[in-house]
């Protein structure tokens, strides 16, 4: 095939966009002030997805995609237009984003669960024995994985920096030839 005929093959990308969207359908989302960001009616990506039927999608996917990033980052309360892409806070009950300003359970509406979470930690607490435990194991577990890995940096230094198992041995041990 000549350059000629590729060129004519390939679409730019100001065709495509011209061809996504033409002036006889309506935009996806209401069109947004000069200067504002777009309001897509909710801050809840579920909800903005089940607004969308499926075949608008399947034809404005870019669109549904941005959309749904703008949504994103944003705080999920309602009516709450704060970014949390930098910094924000995750709710460990309902595993939605805040930002500061209603990260506490109790003022976005997670406070009977976060009630019930801290009674329970504090009628039936963990004993002192186990949590002991736990952290002791954990300091076996870290000292052995540093002696495996200095085991290993020996081994290497040894063998001229190739691990046994690239070498195609076995790792068993050799017989030395007797002189």
């Amino acid at each position: 095939m000549s350059e000629n005929s590729q060129k004519s093959n390939e679409v730019s990308p100001t065709d495509t966009t011209a061809n996504a969207q033409t002036p006889s359908e309506p935009p996806l989302f209401p069109p947004a002030k000069p200067g504002k960001k777009p309001d897509y009616g909710t801050n809840n990506t579920l909800e903005l997805l089940e607004k969308i039927p499926s075949k608008v999608v399947e034809m404005k996917l870019d669109d549904v995609l941005t959309a749904v990033k703008d949504v994103d980052n944003l705080c999920d309360y309602s009516r709450c237009k704060a970014k949390t892409s930098l910094m924000g806070q995750n709710c460990e009950h309902c595993q939605k984003r805040y930002c500061f300003k209603h990260g506490l359970p109790e003022v976005h509406g997670c406070g009977e669960a976060a009630k019930k979470t801290e009674r329970k930690q504090f009628l039936h607490p963990k004993p002192v024995k186990t949590v002991k435990q736990e952290e002791e194991l954990e300091k076996a577990k870290k000292k052995l994985q540093a002696k495996l890995k200095d085991m290993q940096v020996g081994r290497m230094q040894k063998t001229g920096d190739l691990p046994q198992t690239s070498r195609g041995g076995g790792g068993g041990a050799r017989k030395k030839k007797a002189k």
